[in-house]
C-alpha cells in the first residue's frame, strides 16, 4: 500500500443540499464553478475544482437528517492564489464571507453557500 493508508486517493467531497438544481446554479453563479457531470434523475450535481479531487452536490432525501445551521461539520477547502482577490469576489457576488483569517502559514476566510454550509477559501503564505 501507498502512503494514504488503505486508499488510493480522496476522489470527491460531498455537500449536501435542500434543492441539487437551485443549489447547482448558485455554485455556477457565485463561485464559476462548471459541472463536470449533472445526474438530475439521482439529485447529484459533480464540479471539477482542479486536482483529483471533485466537489459532489447531492440532494437531501426524505428519510436524511436535515442540516442544522451552524452545526459543527466537515466542509471543503479551496486553495487559491489570491485570497483578498476570491474574498471582494465572491463579497460583490452578495456571498456571505467571513473575514480574512491570518496564520503563520496561510490566509483565509469562510463562506457560506444557498443552503448555508460552510466552505473556506484558504491561500498559503508566501515562502510556506
Amino acid at each position: 500500500m501507498s502512503g494514504t493508508g488503505v486508499f488510493r486517493s480522496l476522489a470527491t467531497v460531498v455537500v449536501r443540499v435542500a434543492d441539487v438544481e437551485a443549489a447547482a446554479a448558485w455554485y455556477r453563479e457565485k463561485l464559476g464553478l462548471e459541472a463536470s457531470s449533472e445526474h438530475g434523475d439521482a439529485h447529484r450535481c459533480v464540479f471539477d475544482v482542479g486536482g483529483t479531487t471533485s466537489l459532489t452536490l447531492r440532494q437531501l432525501e426524505r428519510a436524511d437528517v436535515p442540516m442544522v445551521p451552524g452545526a459543527a461539520t466537515s466542509y471543503p477547502v479551496f486553495a487559491v492564489d489570491d485570497v483578498d482577490e476570491v474574498w471582494r469576489t465572491l463579497r460583490e457576488r452578495d456571498v456571505l464571507v467571513e473575514p480574512i483569517v491570518e496564520r503563520a502559514t496561510e490566509r483565509c476566510f469562510q463562506f457560506l453557500d444557498l443552503d448555508g454550509n460552510r466552505l473556506e477559501a484558504r491561500q498559503a503564505a508566501s515562502g510556506g
